[in-house]
């Protein structure tokens, strides 16, 4: 399974942005150059991460985006999910159980909840304070 480029450099701006909360905004022009994407790709990502409650945006002189919540309170998986159409793995991998639609679909839900156990047990601030480097 390979992640998309929007996680990827969605997870560097989160990164940023938890690195200046709750002081201040961090500009387009700012997560641009440091993440090295443009500005229309960033300004996708970004809305997506807006739309799950993670980022918000402020206009003006002093405007940019900034996370809408403690970097504790954030998750890797929300991150991910937002960014990975959910990480559904294959269509009925979040069905209530009932799926029968081959015998392997059991593979691919368990598959699916420990990604997401791993990605959920991990935040934002043990990203930026590097405390995951010491777990492995």
């Amino acid at each position: 399974m390979k992640l998309s480029s929007k996680t990827h450099y969605g997870l560097m701006a989160c990164h940023i942005l938890g690195k200046n909360y709750p002081d201040k905004a961090v500009s387009a022009s700012t997560l641009e150059n440091y993440i090295s994407v443009s500005g229309k790709y960033l300004e996708k990502i970004m809305r997506m991460l807006s739309s799950r409650g993670i980022v918000t945006a402020s206009r003006g002189a002093s405007g940019g985006y900034f996370l809408a919540k403690p970097p504790v309170e954030i998750t890797v998986g929300e991150i991910v999910r937002a960014l990975e159409d959910d990480m559904e793995i294959i269509e009925c991998v979040k069905s209530d159980g009932k799926c029968k639609c081959c015998p392997s679909s059991i593979v691919w839900k368990k598959l699916y909840e420990g990604i997401n156990d791993i990605l959920d047990g991990m935040n934002l601030q043990q990203v930026i304070n590097g405390e995951l480097r010491k777990l492995w």
